[in-house]
């Protein structure tokens, strides 16, 4: 029950960031993940993804969503480079968190069902 709620709010907060100033383009002018493009929808579609996933707990799917939302967000942290704003780090952040609570949760769940069958 811990871990579903953990996946649901990372999820939950992958979205709220992804509105957030993600790149700084002008004085004072910041873009949030609506105005870069189409590849950033991939990144609210996949946080979206994992806290569904989180609730029903399809551990898989999980990892998925997570490493797509992280290889999107590694790269345009690594194209915004010195003009990243705080969303951005943020939805680094998540993300990571995201992968590894997905993971964590997989390899316990597989250690538990060996455990049953051995």
């Amino acid at each position: 029950m811990k871990g579903k709620a953990i996946g649901v709010s990372l999820g939950v907060v992958g979205m709220v960031l992804w509105f957030m100033p993600l790149v700084k383009v002008g004085f004072n002018v910041y873009v949030g993940g609506r105005q870069i493009g189409n590849i950033s929808y991939i990144l609210v579609v996949c946080s979206l993804a994992y806290a569904i996933c989180s609730f029903f707990e399809l551990h898989r799917v999980r990892v998925i969503a997570a490493t797509i939302s992280t290889a999107i967000s590694m790269l345009f942290l690594s194209e915004a480079l010195t003009n990243a704003a705080w969303g951005l780090y943020g939805l680094n952040i998540v993300s990571i968190a995201s992968w590894l609570a997905a993971v964590t949760d997989w390899d316990a769940r597989k250690k538990s069902a060996e455990d049953v069958q051995g």
